[in-house]
């Protein structure tokens, strides 16, 4: 194929066109969150604490295949390294379809792991790059992302809302109907056009070359961490993802807890994703509105809610009063969730090049993998000697004076006016 600039612009605008769709089947696992602790806790006889372990070695893996990632993306393309993605997910729920202990669920976690370090990486690169609006590109960019996540979000939740009923009925079909979802997704990254022209690639045929590729990458990750603002962005977003990485077990654990019905909790996911859906249209409306304030608004909202969360179901006695407060407090971090990826790439985004982009968004995906293992780790031990409402009541406490630290070293370093910052915050060198 000839990469000519026209057939590469329709290329490019073609894959923004249908990213979306390919973002509705492919951000997250569907059929798999409203049910996944029951699978593994009543299917496959795991404990709750066993089932956050896993949450840590998924992590753990994605953390081990970032700096490969890069590389693949690099060398085989984003395209194709996003195929290699969804195929390493597919793989891993028919490796848990099939498990039958810990160990073989652990395989499976590393498989996942792998494939959304990769997606995590390639994705906004791969959206990026097929952006090809010259006036206000990170806007568009913001506003592309966002549909994709309002029509993942709306997916997620048609999904959910009948996913418990489905459990009841057969216990493998929801996982099954979530393979069917990954291979979609698999079908859809087939059919994006590749843009990417072979001769720019990164080629190790040449002596020496891959000895020079890896000391330059080794330098772009050094003036990345020289960065007061990147520094301060992956300190809070390491954060942010841990709690993530952890909320939907451990409210699956509460639901448990409390005594709420299995059928009901696809109808409970459906609902609180809805808000997420919602949220998820208006990122730009939210980033004018809040301006430097949204992740202070974000974090301490979010951790504020997990206090409280963990208060009612502790102290509350009355059955519908407490699942009531406890569904809109979740409502508030769904909410929450909706826009808070889709800025945080727009946020990654700014002051950065085509190449140092995937660098910046592996450093953080790093910085979030590192913090999510540990905070499984935790989350592990507390739900090993304590109850579910205790475990959320102290990290929510603990979360919230960190995030309050964490907001306060940022307070001078993002957020300002371009000629505010530092050189060594905005501009990058990749090699010496």
């Amino acid at each position: 194929m000839e990469y000519t600039e026209e057939k590469i612009l329709k290329a490019k605008k073609y894959n923004a066109k249908i990213y979306p769709i390919y973002k509705m089947f492919s951000w997250d696992l569907l059929f798999y969150y409203s049910i996944n602790f029951l699978f593994l806790t009543q299917v496959k006889g795991l404990t709750p604490s066993n089932v956050i372990l896993l949450d840590g070695f998924f992590t753990l893996f994605k953390f081990i295949a970032q700096i490969p990632s890069i590389s693949m993306a690099e060398v085989v393309g984003k395209r194709r390294s996003l195929i290699i993605a969804n195929f390493s997910v597919t793989l891993s729920i028919i490796i848990l379809l099939i498990s039958r202990n810990l160990n073989d669920a652990i395989i499976a976690n590393a498989f996942m792991g792998i494939g959304f370090s990769m997606k995590s990486l390639c994705e906004p690169i791969f959206l990026r790059d097929c952006i090809t609006a010259k006036e206000h590109p990170g806007s568009v960019f913001t506003a592309v992302d966002g549909r994709g996540s309002s029509f993942a979000y709306l997916f997620d939740a048609i999904t959910a809302s009948f996913c418990g009923y489905i459990f009841i009925f057969h216990k493998y079909l929801p996982m099954l109907l979530c393979l069917s979802m990954c291979i979609i997704s698999c079908l859809i990254t087939l059919n994006f056009k590749s843009y990417e022209d072979p001769k720019k690639k990164v080629k190790f045929n040449k002596h020496g070359a891959l000895k020079t590729y890896y000391h330059d990458l080794r330098i772009a990750f050094q003036n990345i961490f020289k960065s007061d603002r990147l520094k301060a962005l992956f300190l809070f977003s390491g954060l942010f993802a841990a709690i993530l990485a952890i909320r939907s077990t451990i409210a699956s654990s509460l639901f448990h807890e409390i005594g709420i019905k299995e059928e009901y909790f696809g109808i409970i996911l459906a609902t609180l994703t809805l808000f997420s859906a919602i949220a998820s249209r208006f990122p730009n409306i939210i980033h004018k509105k809040l301006k430097n304030k949204v992740l202070a608004c974000f974090s301490l909202t979010f951790t504020a809610s997990m206090i409280a969360i963990g208060l009612v179901s502790m102290f509350c006695h009355n059955f519908t009063v407490a699942v009531c407060s406890i569904l809109v407090l979740y409502s508030v971090q769904y909410i929450i969730k909706g826009p808070y990826y889709t800025l945080l790439k727009k946020y990654l985004n700014s002051f950065s090049s085509e190449t140092m982009s995937t660098r910046i968004y592996s450093a953080n995906t790093l910085s979030e993998c590192l913090v999510s293992v540990v905070m499984c780790y935790i989350t592990s031990l507390f739900l090993n000697i304590t109850s579910t409402a205790f475990t959320i009541t102290f990290l929510g406490c603990a979360l919230f004076i960190t995030f309050i630290m964490i907001l306060e070293y940022m307070q001078d370093r993002i957020g300002l006016k371009p000629e505010e910052y530092k050189k060594s915050d905005i501009y990058f060198t990749e090699v010496h």
